[in-house]
């Protein structure tokens, strides 16, 4: 068997996988864009307007809108305040990030002859698709489960041979065995029954708890993540005529997200041999995905009118997984006992791939001269027919996608007035939940506003903006599946500088 010095052993589990939650799923099928500042300003209401580097991103067409060659960056900082509920106790958690939002260029060729083509654009942006920066702690009195409950629902079909250690074996090199012949459940129970959580009853066949709760036990959970998903588009559009413009992206994507996640519990009843978990797990998501938009605007006198088809983004991803637990016990003698299982493995697992729902979006916008304009964006998507790849790998994860997820519509409104080189900005979304019920997401709110000033060669814009949303956050998959509310108020603030040339 392999040694426990050793820092990290590479598995591949050719049997079972483990991949996220639904829950976890939902970041990445979600999109929550955060481009230029105009954009950010404006709500990100720009599928009938064009003219802007992030506009791009939402409607191809847009880079055919251009007057002049642009180039162009977006910097900001965003500050997350969860607030949770759990059990009635209350706890809050903000956090602060600054970071490199956007950028990119639009090159325009203009048709100074005859024939129906009257520009042709070339545009590439890159840009934040979404960040996955957020911590949050829920603490709370649970009288109803512990953690218990999730290593015992992941040791059905098991005794004790097969997560029992030989005197020729190690911790590390069993833990690696299980997850190669048995997989991921099969590492959970093995934890538990190393570290004196569980044990064994021969009559009934299975295994039970040494923990007693039944006054209750207290529960802090805390949940680290960062990451990003970044999204590249490389476009092709062009001006038909006077009116009509037509656009193509090619957009690759850029994913890593990094999670840890730590659960304690003490101060169970009082008999309880068991007095206190604490229950380490880490999972890193990364990997590349492709997809298109064909897109289209026209332009009716002072109306404008845009739509938008976005296909699958097609991932390749694969996860990695490290964990550990440690429990404190009391025996009848009244002597205490710490026993840490440290693995120290990184489970990796076979790549997989997941297709995310495609969308369309539909666009409207009335120009007034010189003044200003009003821009309205309508994107729906279908989020139950995402789905994950091989099937065989994930028929219940494809099962819970369809039963528990819906379509949703999402509306996008932002207006800009202009006074001189100076331009006043405001927006507001509505953000649909993907969930069928909404105790796990209600839809959510964000208001923006911001204001830029042209230069001449050189534009400067500056944007805040203030998302809302409320959730359910489950602490286990299986077990302890008891949900904490966590009311999110997310804060993203701008500023870009765009040059002409």
């Amino acid at each position: 068997m392999l040694n426990k010095s050793i820092l990290f052993l590479f598995l591949f589990f050719f049997t079972t996988t483990h991949a996220q939650s639904v829950n976890e799923l939902i970041d990445l099928f979600t999109n929550n864009p955060n481009g230029t500042a105009r954009f950010e300003a404006m709500g990100g209401a720009f599928g009938a307007l064009g003219g802007d580097l992030s506009s791009i991103n939402i409607n191809p067409a847009g880079s055919a809108v251009f007057n002049d060659n642009e180039y162009g960056f977006t910097i900001g900082s965003e500050k997350k305040v969860n607030k949770t509920v759990f059990f009635n106790n209350q706890e809050s958690e903000d956090d602060n990030k600054f970071s490199f939002n956007q950028g990119g260029a639009v090159w325009l060729l203009k048709n100074t002859g005859e024939g129906n083509i009257n520009k042709i654009s070339f545009g590439f942006n890159a840009q934040t698709n979404n960040s996955f920066k957020n911590n949050f702690l829920v603490k709370g009195r649970n009288t109803l489960n512990s953690i218990d409950k999730f290593f015992l629902n992941n040791s059905s079909g098991l005794n004790t041979s097969d997560l029992s250690v030989g005197s020729n074996e190690s911790i590390a090199g069993v833990y690696r065995y299980l997850g190669q012949n048995y997989g991921f459940s099969a590492q959970q129970a093995f934890l538990a029954y190393q570290a004196y959580l569980i044990n064994f009853d021969s009559d009934s066949n299975q295994f039970y708890s040494l923990a007693d709760y039944s006054t209750g036990v207290d529960q802090n959970y805390i949940s680290e993540t960062k990451g990003v998903n970044t999204k590249y588009n490389l476009n092709l559009a062009i001006q038909f005529k006077e009116n009509f413009y037509f656009g193509m992206n090619i957009n690759t994507h850029d994913l890593y997200i990094k999670n840890w996640t730590g659960h304690y519990e003490n101060n169970f009843s009082e008999n309880s041999a068991i007095t206190a978990i604490n229950f380490e797990n880490q999972l890193i998501t990364q990997g590349e995905g492709l997809s298109f938009q064909l897109g289209g605007i026209a332009k009716l006198k002072s109306f404008r009118f845009g739509v938008t088809y976005q296909s699958p983004t097609w991932y390749t991803l694969r996860d990695e997984t490290w964990q550990s637990l440690e429990v404190q016990s009391i025996d009848v003698d009244g002597i205490t006992y710490q026993d840490i299982i440290n693995p120290n493995i990184l489970n990796v697992y076979p790549d997989y791939k997941i297709n995310t729902p495609s969308a369309i979006t539909t666009s409207a916008a009335i120009v007034f001269g010189k003044l200003g304009l009003l821009s309205i964006d309508i994107i729906s998507r279908d989020f139950s027919k995402a789905k994950l790849k091989p099937n065989k790998d994930f028929l219940n994860t494809n099962r819970e996608i369809n039963t528990k997820l819906t379509n949703t519509t999402d509306i996008r409104l932002g207006g800009e007035m202009r006074i001189q080189n100076l331009s006043l900005r405001a927006g507001y979304n509505k953000i649909g939940s993907p969930y069928k019920d909404t105790v796990r997401m209600q839809d959510s709110d964000s208001f923006s506003f911001g204001f830029g000033y042209d230069f001449g060669e050189t534009l400067i814009s500056f944007s805040h903006k203030v998302l809302k949303s409320k959730k359910g956050h489950q602490l286990f998959d299986s077990g302890l599946t008891d949900l904490a509310q966590i009311n999110t108020e997310h804060s993203l603030t701008n500023l870009s500088l765009i040059f002409k040339f």
